[in-house]
């Protein structure tokens, strides 16, 4: 499965042959690297972060090891463990897009919440990620426990 996400390489064409031109906007113009597909910064990369094989480059952090993912800290980072009493979980997601795990969702945000990464959403074991939700509060989606096969 890939978790490097190369950044997109220029089209050949342009007066340069080389995909620049005078309106040219691309990563390697802009010194944009390699992204992480283990390090999602939004619902719908950590969607994509759950089967890496759906991952593409934009939305998702750097890559902080040139590519050597054996090696990499992110990779090789044990599972999160997440304790709870449902068997499924709010997170809602606040107005500067951080997710937080909510304690009781119909009380919106004056509900006790954690604040979690979206990188350490997605090395959580044990649960899935369920629905989208939006309410009158923000929206979010649920986690849902996942049932051990057997």
């Amino acid at each position: 499965m890939p978790i490097r996400l190369p950044a997109p390489t220029p089209r050949p064409g342009g007066p340069n042959d080389q995909g620049m031109n005078r309106i040219a906007l691309n990563p390697a113009a802009l010194g944009v690297d390699d992204q992480c597909a283990l390090r999602p910064r939004s619902f719908a990369t950590l969607w994509e972060s759950q089967d890496t094989r759906r991952a593409r480059w934009g939305g998702f952090g750097p890559c902080v090891q040139d590519g050597d993912c054996p090696t990499c800290p992110i990779f090789r980072a044990e599972p999160q463990h997440l304790d709870a009493f449902a068997s499924r979980i709010l997170v809602r997601i606040a107005a500067d897009g951080r997710p937080h795990l909510m304690n009781r969702a119909e009380d919106g945000w004056a509900s006790l919440s954690i604040r979690w990464t979206w990188q350490e959403l997605a090395r959580l074991d044990g649960w899935t990620l369920g629905r989208r939700h939006h309410d009158e509060h923000s929206e979010g989606f649920w986690l849902e426990h996942a049932v051990p096969d057997g």
